[in-house]
């Protein structure tokens, strides 16, 4: 019976697990970093910024890099600013009020890839199989089913937030490889003009091991704030599930079967 209604209620949340949740706040997370950066390349001077600040930003592979970590910072903000419209929208549930949320909130749900229905989907469903529960085993095994949904949905919607925290300093190695390869490059030219000048040599040895240690640096500076992002959603969305929780038991427990 609890099987049953676990496979329900997995059904009736379908919504929670829709690709939607990951791909339109991944477009519009794009599309603000790809509208910043053509910005950037439009007003960015080099002569009016320090060689420090061009050693960084002027770097063509550090500003792809930085994109990503942009890209990733739109990405979680707007799945944050989702679980606090998530908790907003529950509350007014609870409250059986029969309130709208304002149109912000409903319009920054959009951005979030939630929808309404979502929440109550999940909540209407609980409390239907909840009426059709015969003990409080059955209760039991039916909230903790609950926290191991909201789990499984959490980890679908960061996958994205975790594959830029591999990628970013994936990336700043990737970097470092190629840097040292020009500087080999370089140092190659130093052996080849030993007997002459060889001051080209030297400045290519130097540029590529600039390049590889900027890359480096860049690419694990930007994990550090992703890696606070995903530990920050993950406890945002903790706190929602307890509430979720505490709906479920101040709706349901205290009529609970025996």
């Amino acid at each position: 019976m609890v099987d049953e209604r676990s496979s329900s209620i997995a059904f009736a949340s379908e919504g929670l697990f829709s690709e939607r949740q990951i791909a339109l706040p991944l477009t519009i997370a794009l599309l603000v970093t790809l509208a910043c950066y053509l910005t950037f390349a439009h007003f960015y001077d080099p002569a009016a910024h320090s060689d420090l600040t061009n050693r960084y930003i002027g770097n063509s592979y550090c500003q792809a890099m930085i994109s990503v970590f942009v890209a990733a910072t739109l990405y979680a903000a707007l799945h944050y600013l989702g679980l606090h419209i998530e908790r907003y929208h529950l509350q007014l549930f609870n409250q059986s009020t029969g309130l709208r949320a304002p149109l912000f909130y409903v319009l920054s749900s959009f951005l979030s890839g939630r929808r309404n229905t979502d929440e109550n989907g999940l909540l209407m469903a609980l409390q239907r199989w909840y009426r059709n529960a015969h003990s409080r085993e059955d209760f039991a095994n039916l909230s903790d089913y609950l926290l191991l949904l909201r789990g499984q949905q959490h980890q679908h919607n960061f996958a994205l937030l975790n594959f830029a925290i591999w990628v970013l300093p994936l990336l700043g190695f990737i970097g470092t490889v190629v840097g040292i390869t020009e500087a080999i490059g370089g140092l190659e030219q130093v052996v080849a003009l030993s007997g002459s000048p060889a001051g080209g040599g030297l400045s290519g040895v130097l540029a590529g091991l600039k390049f590889a240690f900027d890359t480096t640096f860049i690419g694990l500076v930007l994990v550090i704030p992703t890696m606070l992002y995903g530990l920050t959603l993950r406890a945002r969305a903790q706190k929602l599930d307890m509430y979720y929780y505490e709906i479920l038991l101040n709706r349901l427990f205290y009529d609970s079967p025996t």
